[in-house]
């Protein structure tokens, strides 16, 4: 059996819901029995701005995902610092 689509949102993932609105996931709600199950997402709109609630099962797919990592500065970033520093 395949894991709901809502259930592997989190916050931050823009989601595509409705027909064809995207909005990116600010937070969300869990449910009575799981409360760590998302049910409700609060988003915006990335047209509009507008923020509302959404069900979980209104999300349709997951846009683009937020990264959590942090990559790893330029070696320009360095190079500007090390300036920084001569001067």
């Amino acid at each position: 059996m395949d894991t709901p689509l809502f259930l592997k949102v989190k916050c931050g993932d823009a989601v595509l819901y409705e027909k064809d609105q995207i909005g990116k996931v600010l937070t969300f709600v869990g449910g009575s029995r799981d409360p760590y199950a998302p049910s409700l997402f609060q988003i915006a709109n990335v047209d509009s701005g507008e923020i509302r609630w959404i069900h979980g099962e209104e999300v349709t797919d997951i846009v683009s995902e937020y990264r959590t990592t942090i990559k790893k500065p330029s070696s320009l970033y360095w190079q500007i610092q090390q300036q920084q520093q001569q001067q």
